[in-house]
């Protein structure tokens, strides 16, 4: 309880000093995109996912970027749910596999967990100095837990982005993650440290081709670790829009076996 406030006032900090930073220079942007996946996660039940998140961000100022997003959901599976630190196995359900197996294997769409994010760019990328962002997420509980939509409790992360341009076109990118999980009743989730790594490089002046693998902890207890490989594309059609798109591979039993994205982005 301590740190769910002690995080919404940090970002309620950020919100009042980008209101009043504002100028006319800030710079808004709507995105979203169509993410599907597949995989059992290691209960025996395969489970297809597709999470579609709508994307409000804010830049007031050149270091600090504000977000807020609603997804819309749809999984075919109540054997798994959606948390901010990925995918978690309910062992509850996992347990009702072998005896109700129509219970856990209803599909069920809706509105998701909703995320507020703020981030501020702590130190600007230099000669040997790589760009430093800190950044505190917070997952709202909006979603219906009781169709398997959410957890139906308060999740905070607290996570840092660096970067830095090795070549003229190549970019290194390396993230840290630490997420508070909150636990519905009948459940024990863990908290979950993630992280990924990997780079980007500029094709062309439009198209740029990127590859990260990302892990993380486990948030379910007899669960493995999630480990995944990711390679995509994003092309800029203008100054304002650009599409992006990828394909992944799990690597562990904690990932799905697969996901697909493609999204679109519009700045202004």
């Amino acid at each position: 309880m301590l740190l769910r406030r002690a995080s919404l006032g940090v970002l309620l900090v950020l919100l009042c000093s980008g209101h009043s930073a504002l100028a006319e220079d800030v710079h808004w942007s709507l995105s979203t995109s169509i993410n599907y996946s597949s995989g059992d996660y290691g209960t025996g039940r395969d489970t297809a996912l597709f999470y579609i998140p709508f994307t409000l961000g804010v830049a007031p100022t050149d270091r600090l970027r504000l977000s807020l997003t609603i997804p819309y959901i749809e999984q075919d599976s109540q054997t798994v749910v959606v948390t901010s630190s990925g995918v978690a196995v309910r062992k509850g359900k996992e347990r009702e596999l072998a005896t109700s197996p129509r219970s856990v294997t209803r599909s069920e769409s809706g509105v998701g967990d909703v995320l507020l994010k703020g981030q501020y760019v702590l130190l600007e990328e230099k000669a040997i100095i790589p760009e430093v962002s800190p950044y505190l997420k917070v997952k709202f509980p909006t979603a219906d837990e009781d169709r398997g939509l959410g957890t139906g409790e308060f999740d905070e992360t607290l996570g840092i982005d660096v970067s830095k341009s090795l070549f003229e076109r190549l970019v290194a990118y390396l993230t840290l993650a630490y997420t508070f999980v909150g636990s519905p009743p009948g459940e024990s989730f863990a908290d979950s440290f993630g992280w990924s790594v990997g780079a980007a490089y500029l094709l062309t002046n439009t198209l740029t081709v990127f590859s990260f693998l990302d892990g993380a902890t486990a948030i379910s207890p007899g669960q493995a670790d999630p480990l995944e490989i990711r390679f995509g594309a994003e092309y800029r059609l203008t100054k304002a829009w650009k599409l992006t798109g990828s394909v992944g591979k799990g690597l562990s039993d904690g990932s799905p076996d697969f996901d697909l994205s493609a999204g679109v982005a519009f700045r202004f």
